[in-house]
């Protein structure tokens, strides 16, 4: 029985340590295994050191060993990478500036002695801090350019984000408010094409005919002739608009139907712009007759073709005009239809519009 006692014992106590061993904290750097050519140069050592009647191993011998190639580290550090990405972000703050412009008048003349007040912006950032914050440092270099006889400016020779040309200056002479202020990128233009910059003469201001409306109509896409010059409108006879919109009168709650209006331009056309666009002069060509807008809306809501700005060309090209329009059908509970409209006409036939 002793003898089945010591090895059970003793098998009991190897699982034990395989046990231990299996679970035991894992090394990041894996141990290599020696090669029969180190284990040899080891027994030579150990024999110099024996035969060297007991005196200390070589100063060499004594000397740690390099780390095996393959236990060293092999992937960029997390403080590596972030200095990187700064450094690529500090770059793409940090760009040559090529910028040209130009000034011109309210009849694309070229306009010299106008000052150009720019800004241009460099964000940098740091190394990490110990606690981890990269901190920013904002660079603003404000200056002064002045446009040549031509008209030109250039902006060479800086570094940045981008170019922001904050004002235009010239006595006797207004930026047109589209124009300025103006972000722009690094690389703006050639000298063959420059960014543009007009400015209007502070006397000019043409004698205008002006007017805000609102017209309420039937929606039941009968005609509505409006006379700009009188402020008018009527069902019938001669205008410079004319306007429609269709919608039933009859609905259900939530159910589809139908709806659409349309304008159009008696012996002239329309020419839509951006809504907020600075109408100061009329375009010479570029008009169509009409414009209409079709849809469908739910019983119950109110439909409209959207706040919508348009140049006029009006009495086959002997005036021109802007305007703001927005059709409704219904509009609230008290209009079946509704026209909105502000307008500017010049009647002497000048495109200036101011």
């Amino acid at each position: 029985m002793r003898p089945r006692f010591l090895i059970s014992l003793l098998a009991l106590a190897a699982v034990v340590l395989t046990v231990a061993f299996w679970l035991r904290p894992v090394q990041r750097t894996a141990m290599t295994k020696p090669s029969q050519e180190s284990v040899q140069q080891t027994n030579n050592v150990s024999s110099a050191a024996v035969s060297n009647n007991g005196q200390n191993v070589s100063s060499n011998s004594q000397s740690k060993a390099s780390p095996p190639a393959d236990s060293r580290p092999i992937t960029t550090s997390f403080q590596e990478r972030q200095l990187e990405a700064i450094q690529q972000a500090n770059e793409k703050n940090s760009q040559p500036i090529k910028f040209y412009g130009k000034i011109i008048d309210q009849d694309g003349n070229p306009l010299s002695g106008a000052k150009i007040n720019v800004s241009i912006q460099q964000t940098l950032a740091s190394a990490p801090t110990a606690s981890g914050d990269i901190p920013l440092h904002v660079n603003i270099q404000r200056f002064e350019k002045e446009s040549g006889d031509d008209g030109r400016f250039e902006i060479n020779n800086e570094k940045g984000e981008g170019v922001d040309i904050e004002s235009v200056q010239k006595d006797g002479y207004e930026v047109e408010p589209d124009n300025c202020p103006h972000v722009f990128g690094p690389s703006i233009g050639a000298y063959e094409s420059p960014a543009v910059f007009k400015m209007w003469s502070k006397n000019i201001h043409e004698q205008l005919i002006t007017g805000e409306k609102d017209f309420e109509v039937l929606p039941d896409g009968r005609s509505h002739m409006i006379d700009l010059t009188k402020g008018t409108i009527d069902e019938s006879g001669s205008g410079d608009l004319k306007v429609w919109i269709q919608y039933t009168n009859q609905v259900v709650r939530g159910q589809l139907y139908d709806w659409s209006a349309g304008i159009e331009a008696i012996n002239g056309g329309l020419l839509e712009e951006p809504r907020g666009t600075v109408m100061y002069s009329a375009p010479t060509d570029g008009y169509t007759p009409s414009f209409s807008l079709q849809q469908q809306i739910k019983g119950g809501q109110s439909g409209e073709i959207g706040d919508r700005s348009f140049y006029l060309e009006l009495k086959n090209g002997q005036e021109y005009g802007k305007m703001d329009i927005n059709l409704f059908a219904p509009y609230g509970y008290l209009h079946p239809g509704l026209i909105r409209l502000s307008y500017a006409i010049n009647p002497s036939g000048s495109r200036i519009l101011r």
